[in-house]
């Protein structure tokens, strides 16, 4: 009687730990983040939306609609940790909002209904700037050869001998259609120092990468370098929008009439003179039905291969590429059948040479079962700049066979046949009905203790137990040195720039590679990509992370000396300044704890 009741406690607190367990496996935790608090009105920030339980299917989120934001872009990340063998799950959604004027607003609490509760997120304040112009951008100080210079050249008109101009490739445009405003410098005469560039704010338009081309060209019989500095700009808001006036100073060689010829020869005087641009009107269309994905695309999808093997996962890529704004393409939605289950996205962005052509989505699916999976990617809209109109990137679907994986369902039944006899010893060795225990009952107890199977479970159960043991002490260890693996990483990138520098004995390829190295390498640590990462935005982000100010300087100057020698022709190919400064980077590096 007494062993009956205690049966009856035992399956009890069994029973109450799984109720507790499948209960506390519906609850979900749900807040927002963003990555700055303040911003300049012609910058963005990223809205992060985080949803984590330890169920196995978490709920989706629909995309937010903000009065004072325009969300630009979004994409989706997913987590899985282990804790005391918790399985934990996280969803992240991530979008790209540029402020619409300036001031103090507020991201709103957003809300989620699941399951029969109602979760909900703290807002979040945010503070909006004038915007930030572009301070100065390196133009080569180009020489006129001397030859091309005489007696004449003192008599110039000054707007004839340095002029400035700016321009966009199109006047009319759509919401996120890229634009590409070029501002051009026109020289005929030498320059003493190299020109201080004031680049409009764009107020209304989200700026993408920043290009320099230089070249020769005669106007009237005067000859003239030319230096253009391009940008790509994508309109955020309908309407005319104003694109401000460039400005750009520079100090060229003054030839008045009044100054002698003679000690022209020996002696230059310097004129600083200011240039100013005009302004330029954009008018910006609203995109019908307001659809994100501007421009010309295709999409395809692939899978590795159609026979799969129950629990062995695989990859599905689905591929959007073709002309127009690539950073407005989001991942389609997908719909798997009951025996596939889909985990974490991954996306990356397709280049030829510089230019971008897509997007490219990664996904994880995982079979449960046997039998036939489908894999239905959903339709996607898109407005085509070509003709004006809205069109469909069709439905995909993709089928794949599963098979049954028999030595998993083997060992399933050997499990399963031995807990049954070990139920039927346990009931006989319980009988009430037998008073005396005979030696049978100890002969049985020993059969089945010798059997090999009995051993073959105990230590898979062994070897498992130790197998989550490493896996939570695995995860703590990512947990804990998650910046030094991203730092291996960083390294990793941009190690073949750095190596290439230290072979080369040539000065500008030197100073290149040191350049590229260290924008690469920057980039990794502060997430970002390489494209249209400055000295400016690395100083930044590094006073974010509490980096040291002194340490922040010379990593400036580091990268500024790179600037210089690459856009001057000042260079030396002494192997012992590119040996110095080589080494003056890596110590710099080594110092950097972040």
């Amino acid at each position: 009687m007494v062993k009956s009741m205690n049966i009856k406690k035992l399956i009890t607190i069994i029973m109450f730990c799984f109720f507790t367990t499948v209960i506390y496996a519906n609850k979900i935790e749900m807040y927002s983040s963003v990555n700055k608090t303040s911003v300049a009105l012609n910058e963005t920030l990223q809205l992060t939306i985080s949803i984590t339980g330890d169920s196995k299917s978490l709920p989706y989120f629909s995309s937010p609609t903000l009065k004072d934001f325009n969300t630009y872009g979004s994409s989706q990340s997913k987590s899985m940790s282990i804790i005391n063998g918790q399985i934990t799950n996280t969803v992240s959604y991530i979008y790209t909002l540029s402020p619409k004027k300036e001031g103090e607003y507020e991201i709103p609490s957003f809300k989620l209904d699941y399951d029969g509760q109602t979760y909900e997120t703290e807002p979040i304040k945010i503070s909006v700037s004038k915007a930030q112009t572009v301070s100065s951008v390196s133009v080569q100080n180009t020489q006129i050869p001397q030859q091309k210079q005489s007696s004449q050249v003192y008599n110039f008109d000054t707007s004839k001998a340095v002029f400035v101009e700016s321009k966009v490739d199109k006047k009319t445009a759509y919401i996120n259609e890229k634009i590409i405003y070029t501002f051009s410098l026109y020289t005929s005469v030498n320059l003493l120092s190299n020109p201080s560039y004031q680049a409009p704010s764009f107020i209304g338009f989200f700026t993408g990468n920043t290009t320099q081309n230089n070249y020769r060209t005669q106007i009237n019989g005067r000859n003239y370098v030319v230096t253009e500095v391009s940008t790509e700009l994508y309109p955020q808001q309908e309407g005319n929008i104003k694109i401000d006036k460039s400005m750009l100073a520079v100090s060229i060689e003054d030839f008045s009439k009044n100054y002698d010829d003679f000690f022209a020869s020996f002696f230059r005087r310097s004129k600083t003179v200011e240039l100013v641009t005009d302004e330029i009107n954009v008018k910006v269309l609203k995109v019908p039905q307001n659809i994100s994905m501007v421009g010309n695309f295709k999409m395809s999808a692939t899978v590795d291969k159609k026979d799969k093997k129950e629990n062995e996962p695989f990859d599905l890529k689905i591929t959007i590429s073709g002309d127009g704004n690539i950073k407005t393409i989001q991942e389609p939605e997908i719909m798997l059948s009951d025996n596939l289950k889909k985990y974490e996205t991954s996306e990356k962005i397709i280049k030829q040479g510089e230019k971008e052509t897509g997007k490219e989505f990664t996904t994880l699916i995982m079979p449960l079962s046997a039998g036939e999976g489908e894999i239905k990617i959903l339709s996607q809209k898109y407005f085509d700049m070509q003709t004006k109109q809205i069109k469909i990137l069709p439905a995909k679907n993709i089928k794949v066979k599963i098979l049954e994986d028999l030595s998993v369902k083997k060992s399933s039944d050997t499990i399963n046949n031995n807990m049954i006899q070990s139920k039927e010893i346990l009931d006989y060795g319980n009988t009430n009905n037998q008073p005396n225990i005979n030696l049978s009952f100890f002969i049985k107890v020993y059969n089945f203790i010798k059997r090999p199977v009995l051993w073959i479970i105990l230590g898979s159960l062994i070897i498992l137990y130790i197998l989550i043991i490493l896996i939570i002490k695995y995860v703590d260890y990512v947990n804990k040195d998650q910046q030094k693996l991203k730092n291996k990483k960083a390294y990793r990138k941009s190690k073949k720039y750095f190596q290439k520098a230290k072979k080369t004995k040539n000065a500008t390829e030197f100073y290149e590679c040191m350049y590229k190295g260290l924008l690469e390498y920057f980039a990794s640590v502060v997430g970002q990509s390489a494209d249209g990462l400055t000295a400016y935005k690395i100083r930044k982000e590094l006073e974010e992370k509490a980096v040291n100010s002194e340490l922040i300087k010379q990593i400036e100057n580091i990268i500024d000396e790179c600037s210089v020698v690459l856009y001057s022709q000042n260079s030396t190919n002494n192997n012992e300044n590119l040996k110095d400064f080589y080494n003056k980077t890596f110590d710099v590096l080594k110092k950097l704890d972040i």
